[in-house]
């Protein structure tokens, strides 16, 4: 019995790939008219005609619908590595449309192909796409077809379309929490206008209450006058500053494209980012590419979307050693932050006068034999330096949110 399943199954695929509707009216008719010539019947001819006039309709009215077909489109929202690209679809007709197909190829992804029953030509139509890779890119024409009125034959042709730049920005994985490498001046992570004891702080100003903020701080007079709650804030002086310097150098990186040290620093960055502006934490981000990018967080920042659009941007072009643009942004900076890299373990680094160092280290022998056994998770070295372990098939997600 599982035997003749097995077999039905198999015929009726074999079936169903080479016996489409429109082969199966066009061979009726042609049975039809052969019958009616051997046997005379009126009726069979008419019959055959009819299933041919079918096909012919089925065959012109959609080429006809798409031959003044136009269509704008462009992206909407923000996209995320491994998430979804919402486009918007405007279609420009003189006639309504129905049984549409409209198909984009993203980069990194397989051509995806959404089903349009009914085209609104007054209001744009929405379609989602698979994003699975980081960067900035243009998208040419797009693949449009059509199987009105009948759906028994689908036509397809280029329709004019507008190039259209996406941006997909890097994943964001929720930091549960940094270690802190001057032990000495500790504050509460999180922690965004208190002030330990004995550390030399100055008034900022009041921002939105946000939930988890202690109330002893409630500027209550500001929320009066404003209908909303805020809380006062303070700059501290005590708590650094932190820097975080990304390896964009020409060859620097090893893997490929989603899976590569590159990608791997970019959405440790954008964690991070979040993570500051999140903690009220003072971040810069400097980016060793053809342009040496730098991207500030400041306390109080409202969103990063900017930042991590100008991160969806980067290249693996920088002329810098990771060395050289280390000491290039400590140089910059006008107090002594902690330092923050993401490497290879073959690559060696020094973080100078840092006021403490993070050091996230990759292991290049997992990206050639990602099933061995390899160190994972947070180390201590001394009180101002930890080591991060990671390795090919490390989840960040599961890694920083622990």
């Amino acid at each position: 019995m599982a035997t003749q399943n097995r077999a039905a199954r198999l015929l009726l695929r074999l079936v169903g790939r080479f016996i489409t509707p429109a082969r199966f009216i066009a061979g009726m008719a042609v049975v039809c008219f052969l019958i009616a010539w051997n046997r005379d019947i009126a009726l069979l001819y008419g019959l055959s005609s009819l299933l041919l006039a079918l096909l012919l309709v089925s065959w012109i009215l959609p080429l006809w619908v798409l031959r003044k077909l136009r269509i704008h489109r462009r992206q909407t929202g923000v996209a995320r590595a491994g998430a979804s690209l919402q486009m918007s679809y405007r279609f420009i007709s003189e006639s309504l449309l129905y049984f549409l197909a409209v198909a984009e190829t993203i980069p990194g992804a397989e051509r995806q192909e959404h089903f349009v029953p009914r085209a609104d030509l007054s209001e744009p139509v929405t379609l989602s796409y698979e994003a699975p890779r980081r960067g900035v890119f243009v998208l040419g024409h797009c693949e449009v077809t059509s199987s009105w009125p009948f759906g028994f034959i689908r036509q397809k042709r280029r329709v004019p379309v507008n190039p259209v730049t996406i941006t997909v920005v890097p994943r964001v994985y929720r930091i549960a929490r940094l270690p802190q490498p001057h032990a000495e001046h500790a504050v509460a992570e999180g922690a965004d206008s208190f002030l330990s004891r004995g550390m030399h702080s100055e008034f900022a100003g009041v921002r939105p209450y946000r939930t988890g903020d202690s109330l002893k701080h409630i500027h209550w007079g500001a929320s009066a006058r404003r209908q909303e709650m805020v809380v006062r804030e303070y700059h501290s002086f005590d708590r650094p500053s932190w820097l975080m310097v990304v390896d964009a150098g020409t060859g620097s990186s090893i893997g490929d494209n989603e899976d590569s040290t590159l990608e791997y620093a970019l959405q440790i960055a954008a964690s991070v980012m979040e993570y500051a502006r999140s903690h009220n934490i003072r971040l810069q981000v400097y980016v060793n590419n053809a342009t040496t990018m730098r991207l500030t967080v400041e306390p109080g920042t409202h969103d990063i979307i900017e930042h991590l659009k100008a991160l969806a941007a980067v290249q693996e072009d920088g002329r810098q050693s990771y060395q050289s643009a280390i000491v290039s942004a400590l140089a910059e900076q006008g107090d002594v932050p902690v330092l923050m890299t993401v490497r290879r373990d073959s690559q060696e680094i020094s973080p100078g006068q840092a006021g403490g160092h993070l050091d996230i280290v990759y292991n290049d022998a997992s990206f050639t034999q990602p099933m061995g056994r390899y160190a994972e998770g947070w180390r201590q070295v001394n009180p101002g330096h930890f080591i991060l372990d990671l390795h090919r098939l490390s989840s960040l997600s599961q890694v920083l949110a622990s």
